[in-house]
Parts: C-alpha cells; structure tokens; sequence
C-alpha cells in the first residue's frame, strides 16, 4: 500500500500561493491543474456538475479571465469513443470559449507526432492520435479567437496511475514491461499551475515542456529507490511508439528527473 505523506510540491507551492483582491477570474474543471490554480489564484471552479461540456446549456458566472482545465485527456477513451470525445475536446470546447472572456486553454504536446524533439511553435501540426487531432483542431479556432493556448508535455502531481501500477507489481515481486520507445517529459504540477497563472488572458501560443525520459528509465529508477531486483523491470516495445514529447519553451522548467525523484519521495516508496 502507498503511503500517504505531505507532498514536497504542496509545500513549495503553499511558499508561493496568493491570493488575487477582487479577482473575477474563473476555472472550469476540477482536475489536478484546475484545483491548483484555484489554490493559487483565489478563484472559483466550475465542476463537471456545474459545467458539463458533454452538453452544450451552460449558466456562466460573471468573469474577467476564464481558464477551460476541463476535457478528455485519456488517449484510449479518445480511440475508443471519438465521436462522444470530441463533443467534449472540440465541439462544445470552442462553444463554450466563444461565451468566455481572456479565455485560457491548455493543449498537448500530442499536436505533433513524437518523431522530433523540442518542437518549435512555428513547427507544422502533426498528430497521430485521435486525442492529438482533437487538441490540434481545438488549438487552430480558439487562437483565431486570440485566447491563450498553452501546450503542455507530461504533468506529474500526487496520482500517476502509470507509476502506481508499477509500484504495485514491483512490491509483489511481480515483473513490469515499460516500454523503452515512449517518454516523457515530465513537469511537477504546481510549477506548471504557476506559469498558467502568471500568463493569464494575455493571448497567444505558448509551450512549456521539461526534457525527454523513456518509460522504462523511469521504471528502473523507481524500481531502484524501492530497492527492489532490477531484473523484475524488463522494457518492451510498442509499434506505436513516441520517443519524444519535448517542446521549445522560454521557461525555466524543473529537472525532469528531480520531478521524478520527488513523486518517489513524496509517495514514500522506500519505506
């Protein structure tokens, strides 16, 4: 069983929260990031319940700057279901952004196809997955309507069912295949829910993205500060692989391992 400990990135971000006076700023989605960003920035969210972008009848609160942290993110449930995900990651996202004031919207490093790294912002769209293709579309018509667009690459917060599944199999002395062609470049939340809200509504494409590591260096490093047999890690590959996720940015973004080495600490795995 994973222990529960107060995460080191919940510390640092209480260093540096604030509280905006008089704000009218507004996020929609309770997630990781949204829930962050109201802790940071002192302003209301919007749950499924209260905004469910799988319609289209929405009550909107008076706002000056509206940030959408809701949507699809599963890249299964995408391949799965496109019709029903795109409702949500396209049709009614660009609805609901078109009623929105200084709209803030958060994208994916999936807009391009994982063969090259640091990708530029100029670079040409190049999806090869549904969920991909849906943020791309999304991307194109809320920058025409001049909101914030900001691509992401991996954002690492206290859950990360990847990593707990290895965990699990890890302690059972059961075997784990990462795969040795899929990365990641991974960001600790709080640091990404930081940048957010210091961009705010100024309009425009930003990325921001830490450097590449392959799933399955992460699991040996896992599997090393459990202090558990290496030989039970043993990488595989898939035929759909995306060796690369990083993006040219202008910020000064966390080690990626150091992101890494802190979830391992945080979730106590060498207790």
């Amino acid at each position: 069983m994973i222990v529960a400990l107060v995460p080191t990135w919940l510390q640092e971000f209480e260093k540096e929260r604030y509280i905006a006076k008089e704000t009218r700023d507004l996020i929609i989605g309770n997630g990781l990031i949204g829930r962050l960003l109201s802790f940071r920035l002192g302003c209301p969210v919007l749950t499924r319940k209260e905004l469910d972008l799988s319609k289209d009848s929405w009550e909107i609160p008076e706002h000056d700057t509206a940030y959408i942290c809701a949507g699809e993110t599963s890249t299964l449930r995408c391949e799965e279901n496109p019709e029903e995900t795109r409702l949500v990651n396209v049709t009614n996202t660009i609805k609901l952004a078109r009623r929105l004031n200084n709209v803030v919207w958060l994208s994916s490093e999936r807009v391009f196809d994982g063969a090259t790294p640091y990708r530029k912002i100029t670079d040409k769209l190049c999806p090869t997955t549904e969920y991909g293709r849906q943020k791309a579309e999304t991307e194109k018509e809320l920058l025409k309507m001049g909101a914030t667009v900001i691509r992401l690459s991996k954002v690492l917060g206290w859950d990360v069912p990847l990593f707990e599944g290895w965990v699990e199999d890890l302690r059972k002395g059961e075997a784990i295949h990462p795969y040795s062609n899929m990365s990641m470049s991974p960001m600790p939340a709080y640091y990404v829910a930081k940048i957010i809200g210091e961009l705010g509504g100024r309009g425009g494409l930003y990325q921001l993205s830490s450097y590449d590591i392959s799933y399955s260096r992460i699991a040996y490093h896992i599997a090393n500060y459990m202090n558990v047999d290496l030989s039970l890690v043993q990488p595989v590959e898939t035929k759909t692989g995306h060796p690369h996720t990083t993006l040219e940015n202008d910020f000064d973004v966390p080690d990626a391992w150091e992101t890494i080495y802190k979830w391992c600490k945080d979730r106590g795995l060498n207790e």
